[in-house]
């Protein structure tokens, strides 16, 4: 990031003129001055400081008025930030306005984005960044363990405090809020989307299958899965192994909600217990309704087999409208949704509770959040970014200062992901680094038969042992 360095030495060098004046001024060739004289050269000096006071303040302020009430010094500034990628209405939405703020506030600020897809790549550059002390000014990356040792280092910003300085904080839905926190409730990190999961359907499927209405329980799921099954479709597309660890935490959610895999990965309580191996037991027999090879399958290629009738359901989230919806982000027409279904009466969570999120938050340096430049161009971009989201295709985490141009489904979605009572935290990023990859590894072994849930069981509790609890 360009600092204000060049302001600094101008500063100092102001400052440095000022002591030498100070000394010489009003002196005697002996070092004394009459007091006559000293009053006067006092006199002057203060009516010069006034004048110069009275001229810097006029300045700034017109500066203020110049560039639509956001002061900048107007020097060079880069802010340097490791992202996910260049698609998506999120980061279309803020190259416009980092656009907006060069043209109507600072000409010379520039933003660096490196786009690193993958995970492990993105996670282990920034990992070495930070152990040389070069953190990138933004990055992309999950409040998880690593998250916290830079957060424990001070090493990181307090999102919060900045929403708080600035004002903003209320803008937020609370989940926009609360998703990228601590354990202590810090928000310390930034939501770009209101993100909400759940599964798409093909009507067309359902209705050659009879099925009249969609699951409201984990029960009815499998009814209608074994009535798919029946016609011969698939009756649940699945992809990748980070899907199928939201099916293993649908049934301890609803008996628990965050409260197993919280004290799970703590190693307060083992996989092993009842809530765990009820986990587990839900993806052995849910498993048999997935199409084969669906370790290796890619996510475009297997929604498609809902879009084209050839699977009845797809787990996913609002993020995929751009395949399940129409241009005018309402639903195609052989497509529904429905949410999470619930276990059954003595469920800890509420039905309409389940998995809503910001996205992969951002989080900011501590060294960048303490820039001027950067809270005047943090404070703009809030002022715009809402309203800018409907327009890019996606739902804003805060509130928009207008409901205009948002089609009829996102105009539901999010009034589901503002009203919602909780949210399920993604066991992947609540458990440690290498707990989360035998989590990944392990869990598919489920459904092909390879591990029976006991087992599956036991080789995450000695995960945690390894991992945490030495």
């Amino acid at each position: 990031m360009k600092r204000r360095t060049v302001m600094s030495i101008l500063l100092s060098f102001a400052l440095a003129i000022g002591l030498l004046a100070g000394c010489g001024g009003g002196e005697s060739a002996d070092g004394t001055g009459t007091e006559t004289e000293t009053e006067a050269a006092d006199d002057d000096t203060a009516a010069e400081t006034t004048a110069a006071d009275t001229e810097a303040e006029a300045g700034s302020e017109a500066a203020a008025t110049e560039n639509g009430g956001y002061p900048t010094t107007g020097e060079e500034y880069e802010i340097y930030y490791i992202a996910i990628s260049e698609t998506g209405g999120q980061i279309q939405n803020l190259l416009d306005i980092v656009e907006m703020y060069k043209e109507q506030v600072n000409p010379n600020f520039t933003m660096t984005i490196e786009y690193i897809t993958d995970q492990q790549a993105r996670n282990q550059k920034i990992r070495t960044l930070a152990a040389s002390n070069e953190l990138p000014d933004w990055f992309t990356c999950d409040i998880d363990s690593f998250f916290n040792e830079l957060w424990d280092a001070g090493m990181v910003a307090n999102i919060g405090d900045i929403y708080d300085q600035l004002g903003i904080r209320d803008n937020f839905y609370p989940i926009s809020l609360n998703y990228p926190s601590t354990d202590e409730g810090e928000v310390c990190g930034i939501s770009w989307q209101s993100q909400s999961e759940f599964f798409y359907y093909n009507k067309d499927v359902f209705e050659a299958a009879h099925i009249d209405s969609v699951p409201k329980t984990m029960d009815e799921l499998f009814e209608v899965c074994q009535k798919i099954q029946e016609t011969g479709k698939v009756p649940i597309a699945m992809d990748g192994a980070w899907r199928l660890l939201r099916f293993l935490a649908f049934v301890p959610y609803r008996m628990t909600g965050n409260e197993f895999i919280e004290a799970a990965a703590a190693g307060s309580q083992p996989f092993s217990s009842e809530v765990g191996l009820a986990g587990a037991q839900f993806i052995e027999d849910i498993g048999q309704y997935f199409q084969k090879g669906w370790t290796t399958a890619d996510s475009t290629t297997v929604a498609q087999l809902v879009v084209n009738g050839d699977a009845g359901m797809y787990y996913s989230g609002s993020w995929d409208l751009n395949i399940f919806g129409k241009e005018n982000m309402e639903l195609l027409d052989n497509i529904g949704i429905f949410t999470l279904p619930a276990l059954g009466a003595d469920d800890a969570t509420a039905p309409t509770d389940g998995f809503y999120n910001g996205g992969t938050p951002t989080v900011i340096s501590a060294e960048c959040a303490a820039e001027e430049e950067f809270m005047n161009f943090f404070r703009f971009l809030w002022d715009h970014y809402n309203d800018g989201a409907f327009e890019h295709g996606y739902l804003p985490p805060g509130k928009p200062s207008s409901m205009e141009g948002a089609s009829e489904l996102q105009k539901e979605l999010l009034n589901n992901y503002a009203n919602a009572g909780s949210f399920a935290k993604c066991w992947d990023v609540v458990a440690d680094v290498a707990t989360s990859e035998v989590l990944l590894n392990e869990t598919p072994s489920l459904t092909l038969g390879d591990l029976t849930p006991e087992e599956w069981a036991a080789r995450l509790d000695e995960a945690i042992k390894q991992n945490v609890q030495q």
